[in-house]
């Protein structure tokens, strides 16, 4: 294990993505967790965009693809992915980032990188990380013209009733995951990281999602956002005075500014 100069010890750092037809923030997720220095691993459920594409682009930095039929139950997805970095990868690294396709993983604050704040909880004697769930919408104000989301949609609010979103931990902490909101083994560190969240990146993309990438996806409780969102489309229409603005540089607000559930609807949290 390297160190850095002030002596602190470096983990080893994997990233891992579960893959389905969010294939425009693919190159970014991958390169914001390359960019934290994590080696990523990547699976593929079954998507028909140009996930493939995407994954082909990488396939020299990945450290593994794997591929699952769409047909493969996403309700097995985590457990799946979970006992194969059991089995496979927890020997061979200090830190697992598993992050959903369409979140980027920050610091508590914006001081410096998610992966120099990574090296302070892997010094520290904490194990695992739960994040604020920054969640960014687009708006009226978005300018079509730019073609990376995370460029073109600056909006946002902190959903603060969402599920646990434990999306960091220490290899050895690894346990079986249900959705990363369940949490790994030791104890959590004390302040919260945050996450950008961008699930509705246009009108077209929201469409998509509910009509067809997030279909019939509801299992009990679990999912039942997207069935209220498809009823109700008009409110998926948020204007931007309603949520926070980020300039790329200043401190991501914690206040909410937007109640989600006018938008979720009630009863189960969101995944």
């Amino acid at each position: 294990m390297n160190q850095s100069s002030s002596g602190q010890a470096l983990p080893k750092a994997l990233g891992v993505l579960l893959c389905y037809n969010d294939a425009e923030m693919l190159s970014e997720a991958i390169d914001w967790l390359l960019l934290n220095r994590h080696d990523v691993i990547a699976l593929d459920h079954g998507s028909d965009d140009g996930t493939a594409a995407v994954l082909d682009k990488y396939r020299h930095r990945l450290v593994e693809r794997i591929f699952l039929p769409r047909d493969f139950d996403f309700y097995k997805l985590y457990e799946t992915m979970s006992r194969h970095l059991m089995s496979q990868y927890i020997a061979r690294y200090d830190w697992i980032s598993w992050p959903d396709q369409d979140e980027l993983l920050e610091g508590p604050d914006r001081s410096k990188s998610y992966y120099d704040h990574l090296v302070d909880v892997f010094n520290s004697p904490y194990d695992w990380i739960q994040f604020n769930n920054q969640n960014f919408w687009f708006t009226d104000e978005d300018d079509a013209r730019i073609a990376l989301p995370t460029q073109r949609i600056r909006h946002y609010s902190i959903v603060p009733d969402c599920a646990p979103r434990i999306r960091s931990w220490r290899a050895s902490s690894t346990n079986v995951r249900w959705f990363n909101h369940n949490p790994p083994e030791g104890k959590p560190v004390p302040v919260r990281f945050n996450l950008r969240h961008y699930p509705m990146r246009s009108a077209e993309q929201a469409a998509k999602r509910l009509d067809k990438d997030r279909a019939d996806l509801r299992r009990g409780n679990a999912n039942f956002h997207y069935e209220n969102m498809k009823k109700n489309r008009n409110i998926l229409h948020i204007d931007a005075s309603q949520l926070h603005f980020d300039d790329g540089k200043s401190e991501l607000s914690v206040e909410p500014k937007f109640n989600w559930r006018d938008v979720y609807g009630n009863g189960a949290v969101p995944e």
